[in-house]
């Protein structure tokens, strides 16, 4: 299966979310929701299209699956971590044992781990939340920049109105 990219010229939502996953099914799935949901991705069966796409752009969320027959998913997402540290990383996995979830949880730091087969909602609800959690480290460190900057130039701007008012 080929890699797509899928957004639409009217996006909320300016970050698109990366899709891996080698069964061609699973991927399809995935990408109907996706784009009946209105989000912009990017998805592929190849781990290499997948590390390439995140050297290129930046995601907001990142799915994979676990069982792939390059390396798990969790291997990717460690990669994932370390090229991408502030888009968050959902894996999805048919077995989803005591060990994978302690080393996602813990290790890689997935935001979320959810079943194969997945409810809809519950798969929704799960990129929404991941998709907030990303704009949320992006735009609160943004907001603290701009609000650091306005309140430096009030201050310049008070000690130059004392500076006259001292000085008539």
């Amino acid at each position: 299966m080929h890699s797509v990219f899928f957004q639409h010229s009217f996006d909320v939502n300016p970050y698109p979310i990366l899709i891996l996953d080698d069964d061609a099914t699973i991927l399809m799935a995935l990408q109907e929701t996706l784009k009946g949901e209105g989000y912009a991705y990017f998805a592929t069966s190849k781990i290499s299209e997948a590390l390439e796409a995140l050297e290129q752009k930046t995601f907001a969320v990142v799915i994979s699956d676990q069982r792939m027959s390059e390396m798990t998913g969790l291997q990717f997402l460690r990669q994932v971590k370390e090229q991408c540290k502030l888009c968050t990383r959902i894996l999805i996995t048919g077995v989803l044992t005591t060990e994978i979830f302690l080393e996602a949880i813990n290790t890689v730091e997935v935001f979320r781990c959810l079943p194969k087969p997945w409810m809809r909602d519950t798969l929704l609800a799960s990129i929404k939340e991941a998709y907030q959690y990303f704009e949320y480290n992006i735009a609160f460190p943004k907001a603290h920049r701009e609000i650091f900057q306005i309140n430096q130039q009030l201050v310049e701007e008070n000690a130059h109105l004392r500076q006259q008012l001292n000085h008539p």
